[in-house]
């Protein structure tokens, strides 16, 4: 469902996140590229963003502005953020600060949830 059929915003909002998958894996664009995503929620400084990766998809580099979170529903992921590698699995969250996350990829096939909060200098460091 495109989101100029749903909403993005709202005092609730509720989602199906397996109904959506089953959605994104069927789509040309993941039987093409082994991926696809759909934005979830757009609402004011938040944006949660599910995704589909393929397994060996690489997605490259990703700059945040902001705090960010990867929630990984299915599958696991490997990326380098700070000089350090990392792997989130399923059902493992991960936060970190603005910056960049390099050489992301799936190591299976994957579902993550991904939540930005701030924009920008908005978030403060103490």
């Amino acid at each position: 469902m495109s989101s100029i059929n749903r909403p993005l915003a709202g005092p609730m909002l509720s989602f199906d996140l397996r109904e959506h998958l089953g959605s994104l894996r069927g789509e040309d664009a993941y039987r093409q590229s082994g991926r696809a995503g759909r934005t979830l929620v757009h609402a004011g400084r938040m944006r949660v963003t599910l995704l589909a990766l393929v397994s060996g998809n690489v997605i490259g580099t990703h700059q945040a502005e902001s705090p960010m979170t990867l929630h990984v529903l299915e599958g696991a992921l490997r990326f380098r953020t700070n000089g350090e590698e990392h792997e989130v699995r399923e059902g493992q969250l991960l936060f970190f600060g603005p910056g960049d996350a390099h050489d992301i990829r799936a190591t299976a096939d994957s579902a993550l949830l991904l939540t930005l909060s701030a924009i920008g200098d908005d978030f403060k460091q103490s």
